[in-house]
């Protein structure tokens, strides 16, 4: 079996392909004549389609045993005991990975839950512009207080520009 490359032998061209179908016996009959010569000659193919032979012959003489008709049922029955076996925060993992897919990786997983610490933390650690209640509540009153005095002072304002009572009545 010659070929433009040179080498007769398919195994040496990397076409385990053609042995392939000419063990299985799908090779055209104008193709299995030389490589049928080919094979007795040539000490790498022969142990080869030897072995392969061996495995088509176990395929065909493999039998399938049928499926009972309980084989369903009982398999999706063992497949709800393992899940309910296991763990519940398990499942509930499965079940977010599966949702968000590639997203809830370990890899992704761990550097966006340590983010959602920080986050957390720097929210509720002491702020320098956030307020007591308190505090509040103590400058509102100093506010109030003040605006109440500034009120009265300028009432006294007032009452001094007004004429006294006795020329008001004249």
């Amino acid at each position: 079996m010659k070929n433009t490359k040179g080498s007769a032998c398919p195994m040496e061209r990397g076409e385990e392909e053609i042995l392939l179908r000419y063990c299985a016996g799908t090779l055209a009959a104008e193709g299995a004549g030389p490589l049928d010569e080919h094979v007795e000659s040539c000490p790498r193919c022969r142990p080869w389609v030897r072995e392969q032979r061996a495995v088509w012959q176990a395929l065909e003489s493999w039998k399938v045993e049928p499926v009972t008709a309980e084989f369903d049922a009982a398999l999706l029955a063992r497949i709800a005991r393992e899940e309910e076996a296991r763990p519940l925060w398990r499942r509930w993992w499965d079940r977010a990975k599966g949702a968000w897919g590639a997203a809830l990786d370990w890899r992704v997983a761990v550097p966006a839950g340590a983010m959602a610490l920080l986050l957390v933390v720097g929210l509720t650690m002491e702020n320098p512009f956030r307020q007591e209640a308190g505090e509040t509540m103590v400058k509102l009153e100093a506010r109030e207080i003040e605006q109440a005095e500034r009120a009265l002072e300028d009432l006294e304002m007032l009452r001094q520009l007004e004429p006294p009572e006795e020329e008001q009545k004249l």
